[in-house]
């Protein structure tokens, strides 16, 4: 690997060190072969009223080749990293709606390598996505694509970057587990930078808009943070204040999703079983 190479892969994993001082990510329970599953009972407005549903997220660490950012095989030129896998299939009175959001977020510093939305309901599928961009000479960006099938909306294509190399750029999607390395016991108040909402069929904005992260308190064993953004209250988050930190409550401030842990437990999804 040459010294360009290392030095950038330096920079990507100390992005956001400032915001972190629990030490949950080093947790050898990351490590025992399994996947951490939290099960919520969540709700979605969708046709004006709100669907009441089921959403599972998984959440577990590998090893991603820094070229393709894709899970590693024969690569050795490797970054550790969280897959946090959103599963929701929500019923409505005429079809199921779809939809997958995959976070990879670096263990060392949570910087995101590469987000997935795939949503996919009878009248069609839409896709989002950013996969990090390097370069020495213009710094760290990424690569935007949006697809929806909505009429006249089609392919978008464009880089996204930080609005300030200082400021730790984040999706929306991935707070969930960036969150869970929060200084808890500190209370900082975070100033980032966020990467809009990809969870729809429509197309998405895609650039970072302004925002902060607040502590607000502690309650029934859990810190509740509050997201800022354009200076508006966005959402409100709580996060478990034992070890692990799992999300265990989210409430949008329009009202529109909600998430409220049912179970979490630790499971093996992929491995293929004999009948």
């Amino acid at each position: 690997m040459n010294m360009i190479r290392v030095l950038s892969i330096a920079v990507l994993l100390s992005i956001s060190s400032f915001a972190f001082a629990d030490a949950w990510k080093a947790d050898p329970i990351w490590h025992d072969g399994m996947v951490e599953k939290a099960t919520y009972s969540a709700s979605r407005v969708i046709y004006g009223k709100p669907r009441a549903y089921e959403a599972i997220f998984f959440t577990n660490k590998e090893q991603h080749d820094t070229k393709t950012w894709t899970k590693a095989d024969k690569s050795t030129d490797t970054v550790e990293v969280f897959k946090h896998n959103q599963i929701e299939v929500i019923p409505t009175p005429n079809y199921d709606y779809k939809y997958t959001t995959t976070s990879h977020l670096t263990v060392d510093g949570l910087a995101l390598t590469r987000l997935d939305m795939g949503s996919q309901e009878f009248c069609g599928t839409s896709f989002k996505q950013y996969e990090l961009s390097r370069s020495p000479r213009t710094g760290d960006s990424y690569k935007y694509f949006g697809f929806s099938y909505m009429p006249d909306s089609g392919r978008v294509e464009k880089s996204v970057a930080s609005p300030d190399s200082k400021i730790p750029l984040v999706a929306v999607n991935s707070l969930p587990v960036w969150l869970r390395d929060y200084d808890f016991a500190a209370k900082p108040t975070l100033t980032i930078a966020v990467l809009p909402d990809q969870k729809s069929t429509r197309l998405s904005a895609a650039d970072p808009v302004p925002a902060q992260i607040k502590y607000v308190t502690e309650e029934s064993g859990s810190h509740k943070l509050e997201l800022i953004i354009n200076g508006n209250l966005a959402g409100t988050y709580w996060f478990a204040t034992d070890r692990q930190h799992v999300m265990t409550k989210f409430v949008s401030a329009d009202g529109q999703q909600t998430y409220e842990l049912k179970a979490q437990t630790r499971t093996n999804y992929w491995t293929i079983k004999a009948e």
